[in-house]
């Protein structure tokens, strides 16, 4: 008998190698069994219903169209709003050199706005604003005071903030004031006529500005800047057709 270098003989390999192929390999005893779970898988799968699908239905589309044209109009809610306000000033109007507080404010709402760095900030400004020329109104006292030393303030510290080193239509608010509020402010010594035209060109080149920085998205919000728009606009073209 020879003996391995392992220490085991010959024969014991042999005989160990027989027992191994007498006994039973897990495989054997484990893939005909998955195999036939694999198949009834596959099976299930086959009857599985694999149509593709229908296109999603767009956002929306199952709506009603009464209720999509609603919810588009109230979408534009500033536009609707411009036009109340101009409808409201516009009405009855023989002059139109009292509408120069409108571009004026319009003008020092931005640079307000612009100052404080944050768009949202405009509607409080407005509304504010709004709120301060009722009440003088009321009280029959002229808010023409309060309205340019506020400009002088706001204007003070725009340029002390470094407002005119920002973005070039951040920057371009100071000059704006200057340019409209000098225009509405100049048309209240003008005869009405030519008053009303200056208030006319005052307030349609600031829905210029407006439509620009509703594309920009920049200064103040779009909403504001869309109502502006069409006020401005709409106001503008309404005085030179009926003053």
């Amino acid at each position: 008998m020879r003996v391995l270098p392992s220490g085991r003989t010959r024969t014991g390999v042999v005989a160990h190698r027989g027992r191994a192929d007498r006994v039973p390999k897990i495989a054997d005893v484990v893939l005909p069994a998955a195999r036939r779970r694999a198949g009834a898988c596959v099976t299930v799968v086959c009857m599985t219903d694999t149509t593709p699908s229908a296109e999603p239905t767009p956002a929306g589309a199952e709506r009603p169209l009464p209720i999509r044209v609603l919810l588009g109009v109230a979408h534009r809610w500033p536009t609707w709003l411009g036009l109340a306000v101009m409808a409201q000033n516009a009405f009855g109007m023989d002059d139109g050199r009292p509408q120069a507080l409108i571009v004026f404010l319009a003008a020092l709402i931005y640079l307000g706005t612009a100052l404080v760095g944050r768009p949202a900030v405009v509607w409080p400004l407005f509304i504010a604003s709004v709120v301060g020329v009722g009440v003088a109104r009321v009280l029959d006292a002229d808010p023409w005071p309060a309205l340019v030393g506020g400009a002088v303030c706001v204007t003070v510290l725009a340029l002390v903030a470094g407002v005119a080193r920002r973005a070039p239509l951040t920057a371009l608010q100071l000059p704006f004031l200057l340019v409209f509020g000098g225009a509405a402010v100049a048309a209240l010594s003008l005869s009405p006529a030519i008053g009303s035209y200056l208030v006319a060109a005052a307030l349609i080149g600031h829905a210029v500005q407006d439509v620009i920085v509703w594309r920009a998205n920049q200064v103040v919000t779009r909403s504001l800047a869309e109502f502006c728009a069409v006020l401005d606009l709409t106001l503008g073209v309404a005085i030179l057709l009926l003053v």
